[in-house]
């Protein structure tokens, strides 16, 4: 093949692939490129399918537009040499002679495809696609042939021959859809010359069929091959020409790789045809009222994360369960006060007392009664008052409690007076004791310190094995901090050396 003519080719190619993949999905017209190799068939003999060489090389091209789904209108041609030599026994040079001939053959043609995928034989748009060619037009030939291919004593005819003839084409062929713009195309094609023009005739050629004008004979008119292979570049309009997407959804997603061929036409689809759905909870963008929050179809995609049928945005209280007519929040105790508002969510009660009761009835709201089951008084904290008799026995037991010198051992006569304060407390269950150590000044600072807070404890265990609650009970040494007495007289030690109870709510 001519240098010049290979790279032509090649920047024709490099083009159309850069032009055609640009176009739309449909396409109305098309435009071929094609290489391969030519044979003769004539006067001298046939090298068709290779059964003699030589074989030459030759590049052709088309150009296509859609008539309706069975044809195709085609420009098409080709450009390459044919050839074919022999050895004859030539009579007037009483020799062997070796004749022959090769032409640069050059055909323009029109011509009409017939599809065989039309909907009829083959659906429209399938992958293979078989057709038939057939048109006419005009080749030109430049021939050269051996000498010997000559009559002995021609001189006067040149070896290089221009001619110029009408010829008939036909052909078949094979299209494969490698996408909607490009075909992969397989032909094979047949050139039927009305002139016996490449082989040396009109001459007369030894061995063969001698020229009407000579002797009256009929000659054989030459054909030759084209055996091709190449690229359809299909491009605009929305014809049939072409391979056709089959998208019945119309999503731009062929129904091949269409993993939800019926997409409703609104949608937007993913790379697999299917609507789009960023938040991953089954609805589809288009109808998720949260797309960005994964919600429940019931709720058009919005989420109702506490599970009350009030979606989020409408919920005031969005992470617990509650009722419409508090806009999500809930009322545990059901006394038409939310919890949030509610200082007794657990309980009924009443607007008054912020959503609490009077258990006691004593006028003091539970949420501000430390003795919510007792009728107390508001001095108290809703608690009863304690009696001064009560406070005067609680003292009086406190100066019976003894311990052995130096250290935090109850001495058994203790006993009966702390046995007394366990009785009080627990008539007075609700309230609290507060046990203070406190020590004389002889000795070390920090000695007493740690030896009134040990004796506390002391007494706190002892009335934790009469049945009270140690929760209800705090035990504080001060050592010699808080005296009530001179420290200088042995008396007024023995006065600072004590216990002290203080009975709280």
């Amino acid at each position: 093949m001519n240098k010049n003519v290979l790279q032509s080719f090649t920047a024709l190619f490099i083009f159309l692939s850069i032009f055609t993949n640009a176009q739309t999905s449909y396409k109305k017209f098309g435009i071929e490129v094609n290489g391969g190799l030519r044979e003769y068939h004539g006067d001298l003999g046939s090298s068709l399918y290779f059964k003699n060489s030589p074989d030459y090389q030759g590049v052709g091209g088309a150009f296509g537009m859609y008539i309706n789904s069975s044809f195709d209108i085609n420009l098409y041609g080709s450009a390459g040499d044919i050839g074919f030599y022999k050895t004859v026994r030539d009579a007037e040079r009483l020799d062997y002679v070796r004749i022959g001939f090769r032409s640069r053959v050059t055909e323009g043609m029109i011509g009409l495809t017939y599809k065989f995928n039309n909907g009829y034989i083959l659906d429209e748009d399938v992958r293979f696609k078989p057709y038939i060619r057939a048109g006419w037009g005009a080749m030109s030939s430049v021939s050269k042939f051996t000498p010997e291919s000559l009559p002995k004593g021609n001189e006067g005819y040149r070896q290089d021959r221009f001619w110029i003839a009408s010829h008939w084409n036909a052909g078949l062929g094979l299209k494969i859809a490698v996408s909607d713009a490009i075909d992969i195309v397989i032909s094979e094609q047949f050139n039927y010359s009305f002139d016996d023009n490449y082989d040396a005739s009109p001459y007369v050629v030894a061995g063969a069929r001698l020229n009407s004008a000579v002797e009256g004979n009929k000659p054989l008119h030459d054909i030759y091959a084209y055996h091709s292979f190449g690229l359809v570049f299909n491009f605009g309009g929305d014809g049939g020409s072409s391979y056709k997407i089959k998208d019945e959804d119309g999503d731009g997603i062929s129904d091949d790789f269409d993993i939800c061929p019926n997409t409703p036409e609104k949608y937007a689809v993913d790379t697999v045809g299917c609507p789009m759905d960023d938040d991953k909870d089954g609805v589809f963008n288009e109808d998720d009222m949260c797309p960005d929050v994964p919600g429940l179809p019931a709720f058009n995609g919005c989420p109702d994360s506490d599970g009350d049928g009030i979606i989020d945005s409408k919920d005031k209280c969005p992470n617990v369960p509650g009722l419409a007519e508090f806009d999500g929040c809930p009322d545990s105790d059901g006394d038409g006060i939310t919890d949030a508002e509610d200082k007794c969510p657990l309980k009924a009660g009443t607007v008054e007392g912020q959503g609490c009761p009077d258990s006691d009835g004593d006028g003091i709201y539970d949420h501000v009664d430390v003795c919510p089951a007792t009728p107390g008084v508001a001095a108290n904290k809703g608690c009863p008052e304690i009696k001064e008799e009560v406070k005067e026995k609680i003292r009086l037991a406190a100066k019976g409690i003894f311990f052995e010198s130096g250290k935090d051992i109850l001495k058994s006569e203790s006993f009966e007076n702390l046995n007394i304060l366990a009785e009080i407390m627990l008539e007075y269950n609700e309230a609290k004791v507060i046990i203070e150590g406190h020590t004389d000044s002889q000795g070390d600072d920090v000695d007493n310190l740690v030896l009134s807070q040990n004796r506390t404890e002391s007494v706190k265990r002892y009335l934790v094995t009469q049945g009270i609650e140690e929760s209800r009970m705090s035990a504080v040494g001060y050592g010699e901090s808080k005296p009530v007495a001179d420290n200088s007289t042995s008396k007024g030690r023995a006065f600072n050396r004590r216990v002290d109870f203080k009975l709280v709510y």
